[in-house]
């Protein structure tokens, strides 16, 4: 958990491709990460930002067309990677 230990308390935002923002977070164990109006928290870093991002593709109608598992799988690896 060295990698947890160095990301605690620390913000890292950016935009999906489709220009949503997305701010990440490290609180103890937890990823939490929100995506638009959507909030979504796991112990892994990728199920948090595939949730947050699905369920704000439910709320705003986000996201058609466009597949985000390369994108989610990139950044989790660039913020965690030793998960």
């Amino acid at each position: 958990m060295e990698a947890a230990a160095e990301t605690e308390g620390k913000e890292w935002q950016s935009r999906l491709p489709d220009g949503r923002e997305v701010v990440v977070r490290r609180r103890g164990e937890y990823w939490l990460v929100r995506c638009g109006r959507s909030l979504a928290r796991s112990e892994n870093l990728d199920v948090a930002l595939a949730r947050a991002i699905r369920a704000d593709n439910e709320i705003a109608g986000h996201g058609r067309g466009f597949d985000y598992p390369v994108w989610i799988r990139n950044i989790a690896d660039a913020l965690d990677p030793n998960p």
